[in-house]
């Protein structure tokens, strides 16, 4: 697990693996890292590992983000 606190930005980003996923609530995970922080209008933004091949989904996604879909 990976966490950047862009508190000076309003937010948290917090990168998680599939297998973090099942270890971590992230309702919990949230309140805590919340708990932390000075600015109450933070937020906590989750980047979760999927279950797709990497490489075909990236592709589709900047396929469809250029408009050649």
């Amino acid at each position: 697990m990976e966490i950047y606190n862009n508190e000076k930005d309003n937010y948290i980003s917090v990168w998680m693996t599939k297998e973090e996923q099942q270890l971590f609530d992230r309702q919990e995970l949230t309140d805590l890292l919340l708990s932390n922080v000075k600015n109450k209008k933070c937020k906590v933004i989750y980047f979760l590992s999927g279950n797709g091949d990497l490489y075909s989904n990236t592709e589709i996604l900047l396929t469809r983000n250029l408009g050649c879909a």
